[in-house]
């Protein structure tokens, strides 16, 4: 099982990246921008696909799309200055505390 969590961190991890190399684009229209947002998405959606092999498909995709958006944001204000207000750091707040109420039920799935 922790193989398929290790997964899911590498799609986030690629997703990250992918995703920063999207808005790296704007900034500049050279290919290693271009090439890190294509190989980054779909590295990411390869490992988000294998992690859900054992991984319940809701939690995972609560962690893949929360972690992402928070290390998107950060990433965002670290190389690109966009602003990180109080409302946007209390969203992201409100995005983890709900990954973590969302991770709180641990019934069995269903074969």
């Amino acid at each position: 099982m922790t193989r398929y969590w290790l997964f899911l961190f590498v799609g986030i991890v690629a997703e990250v990246a992918g995703t920063t190399g999207m808005r790296a684009l704007v900034y500049n229209h050279n290919m290693l921008s271009q090439a890190s947002a294509t190989v980054g998405i779909v590295i990411a959606y390869f490992f988000v696909s294998r992690g859900v092999e054992k991984i319940p498909m809701g939690v995972a995709y609560a962690i893949w799309s929360g972690v992402g958006t928070g290390g998107i944001s950060l990433l965002s204000a670290i190389f690109f200055a966009e602003a990180m207000p109080p409302l946007k750091i209390m969203g992201l707040a409100l995005v983890i505390l709900g990954m973590i109420v969302i991770n709180m039920d641990k019934k069995p799935a269903h074969a």
